[in-house]
């Protein structure tokens, strides 16, 4: 159960390493472009949501609380309030939870994973079980804010990764 899923989930922990690596701790709240998410907030949501995947695999909630919400899906990056986490802090938390997922899918229960899921910002999507959004925030989730990071680091001048 879920192994493509953890294949492509392993594939974007190892993206985000590498997109990571070349951002620059100074330039984190700075956006691409107009609109856009800065890295410091992308990087902060993106931790939060790996924390939100192990809670839907029975994990105890990891990030501080306060992460939660000023890095919480509809959250305004212009919101956001020093202090805030450095890049290694943010990185590590990523980490922490991509780690947490990792170890919890294997023995993922088959019953809760089927059950509904409590997001009212996805009840009116195609995404209708706790199985669902995990496999969403392991897969296209990640990946739509890895785009976003690439953005970041091409804009800051550094070239193709691949």
């Amino acid at each position: 159960m879920l192994e493509r899923e953890l294949t492509l989930f392993v594939f974007n922990r190892n993206y985000l390493r590498v997109l990571a690596a070349d951002l620059d701790e100074a330039a984190l709240n700075v956006a691409p472009f107009e609109g856009a998410n800065p890295p410091a907030w992308i990087l902060g949501h993106l931790a939060v949501s790996t924390d939100f995947a192990a809670r839907l695999l029975g994990q105890q909630r990891a990030c501080p609380r306060d992460w939660h919400v000023k890095f919480a899906p509809g959250s305004k990056p212009a919101d956001l309030q020093p202090p805030l986490p450095t890049k290694s802090e943010l990185v590590e938390a990523i980490e922490n939870g991509c780690r947490r997922v990792i170890d919890a899918v294997p023995g993922a229960s088959a019953d809760v994973l089927s059950q509904p899921h409590a997001i009212e910002l996805l009840k009116s999507t195609v995404l209708k079980t706790n199985g669902d959004v995990l496999a969403h925030l392991m897969c296209t989730h990640f990946s739509f804010h890895l785009a976003q990071l690439s953005a970041c680091r091409r804009k800051s001048g550094k070239g193709p990764i691949i």
